[in-house]
């Protein structure tokens, strides 16, 4: 017997595929679930406040009257979100799939759906002031970016915790940076932005790569943001290097020593990807030696070791079939040796893991710092360390603080990990205390056993002190695949609200300046060939009003009304 199951009451009825559908209309006309959210859902539209939202509990609500205004306003929405062309509205099919859904629709040229754009962008940038004035505190990455028609843009992104616990990343500004694009006039572009958004007395830090301009950059737009006589503003914490390019320097050295492979290997699958009947006649000699063929070769971007370790990962599972082609195709010269395939095995396992932290690292809607050590102090290889300490010269106490704010970690774990790599740790409770006036699955992988028996051995000291109150409690489990770390500061912000103020600072540090490269994406998409003569402005209210529109937390919303 087959049952239908009401999606907002949840009530069952039965129901025979095809059947009459009249019981389940009745109960539609009497659900008071599903007429409140009906009632509300004719609110919004009135209000021109209705959105789409991809959600199986959702049904469309047709207006009984067209409103040409609010169509336009989800056109553009849409045209900004997908990164479409403003010429989509004129082209003929579009036109006659609207036609088909609504009669009265009214054609709408690329000029006015421009424009409509820009008042998208305009609308969404105030309800973007108004969240930012309510965060407690900013933090900020920027990166530099070259279009195909050799313009330089500057990207800056804010990444703030808002009231709802909720980690935020918004694209602040777009916009061309005029050469020479030395630390001065980045720093002077930034402050800039800033100074127009009216967060300069909000902002922690400033995530960056390792570029040798950044660090004056950095230090001059220190000094501008210290004027503003900022009571929050600590020098000490505002430059923070991008983790995943250190990742990307430490791993580039480590991967000297398999340069011939790297070499044999990157000329190998170009020899295949070249030439169908050459990949044809590999995958004959794979068939023939009952060697499986599974993934496809992978060439590698030679600035991206996290390509150089997929094309390893992709290579290797055809070790041996390259040895076998080699016999049949005289032509093929770079047969790797058997010693370069042993080195690689050596420090595969290393690779794996920095791929991960790096992964782990770029992430823009969970918090990234406090995972930084945990990765890296207990996966890094020790001929590696060196070059780690070359890149990070100190130890970064926005990344400590953040490591301590994890209840899973505290400060047990950078006592443990530190005092093992450098000796006696100088870090202490005070220092964390100075700066008061997610992934979300399981990281346990990350965490020795050592570890876990020095939490279990370590005792506690009784405290009246709300941060050693916090730190003297026990750690939370590394095997909660569900712990969510925001959560966890939201649910215990009433206990702990001067720690837990700290934690919405320090947890809000992103790790990389990934969300500003990932911008340059969605730049390059917008600037293609075709539309690289947009207008500066322009650029800037579609790549920013795009993060503006996802990111949103009010995301449109449309009911569903079938069983």
């Amino acid at each position: 017997m087959t049952k239908a199951k009401c999606r907002f009451c949840h009530k069952s009825y039965v129901y025979h595929q095809g059947g009459a559908t009249s019981q389940l209309n009745r109960h539609l006309s009497r659900c008071t679930q599903f007429l409140n959210k009906l009632a509300k859902a004719k609110r919004q539209l009135a209000q021109g406040t209705l959105n789409y939202v991809a959600d199986d509990g959702c049904i469309v609500v047709n207006p009984t009257e067209y409103d040409h205004e609010h169509t336009r306003k989800l056109i553009a929405k849409m045209i900004i979100v997908h990164e479409y062309s403003f010429r989509m509205v004129e082209h003929k099919w579009f036109n006659i799939l609207m036609k088909w859904m609504n009669s009265n629709y009214e054609s709408i040229g690329r000029k006015t759906i421009k424009n409509e754009c820009m008042k998208v962008y305009e609308s969404e940038k105030e309800q973007l002031r108004k969240s930012l004035r309510e965060a407690e505190s900013i933090c900020l990455t920027t990166d530099l970016w070259t279009s195909n028609k050799n313009v330089q843009y500057m990207c800056l992104v804010a990444h703030y915790i808002d009231s709802d616990w909720v980690l935020q990343c918004r694209v602040l500004n777009f916009l061309e940076v005029d050469p020479p694009h030395t630390s001065l006039v980045i720093a002077h572009a930034v402050f800039e932005c800033l100074v127009e958004w009216k967060i300069e007395d909000k902002v922690m830090s400033i995530t960056l790569d390792n570029a040798s301009n950044n660090d004056t950059a950095t230090t001059n737009l220190s000094a501008k943001l210290l004027t503003r006589k900022n009571g929050q503003f600590d020098p000490k914490y505002f430059h923070v290097r991008c983790a995943a390019h250190i990742v990307n320097l430490v791993v580039n050295d480590g991967l000297n020593q398999i340069e011939g492979l790297i070499s044999d290997l990157r000329n190998t699958v170009k020899y295949f990807k070249r030439s169908p009947s050459r990949l044809y006649k590999f995958v004959e000699v794979c068939n023939d030696y009952s060697i499986e063929v599974g993934k496809c070769l992978s060439l590698d971007v030679k600035t991206r070791w996290n390509s150089t370790y997929k094309m390893f990962d992709t290579c290797i599972e055809y070790r041996s079939a390259f040895g076998y082609y080699a016999q049949v195709d005289q032509n093929y010269a770079w047969k790797p040796t058997e010693s370069e395939w042993n080195i690689y095995e050596k420090i595969r396992p290393i690779l794996g893991e920095m791929a991960g932290a790096t992964t782990a690292f770029s992430g823009s809607v969970y918090p990234t710092a406090n995972v930084f050590y945990p990765y890296i102090l207990k996966k890094i290889g020790a001929t590696m360390l060196d070059k780690f300490d070359k890149y990070w010269e100190e130890k970064n106490n926005v990344i400590v603080n953040a490591t301590v704010l994890d209840p899973r970690f505290k400060m047990r774990y950078i006592q443990f990990y530190f005092n093992g790599l450098y000796g006696s740790s100088s870090l202490s409770t005070a220092q964390l205390t100075s700066s008061s006036k997610e992934t979300t699955s399981s990281v346990a992988c990350l965490v020795s056993s050592e570890f876990q028996s020095f939490l279990k051995s370590s005792a506690s000291e009784s405290s009246k002190s709300e941060l050693l109150i916090y730190l003297d409690e026990a750690n939370n489990s590394l095997n909660d695949k569900n712990f969510n770390l925001l959560r966890y500061w939201k649910v215990n912000a009433l206990r702990f609200p001067v720690v837990s103020s700290m934690a919405k600072k320090f947890l809000a540090v992103p790790a990389s300046s990934v969300s500003s490269e990932s911008t340059f994406s969605c730049g390059g998409r917008i600037l293609d060939d075709h539309r690289s003569s947009l207008k500066l402005a322009t650029v800037q209210a579609l790549v920013c009003a795009s993060s503006w529109i996802r990111g949103s937390k009010n995301p449109p919303v449309i009911l569903v009304c079938d069983f």
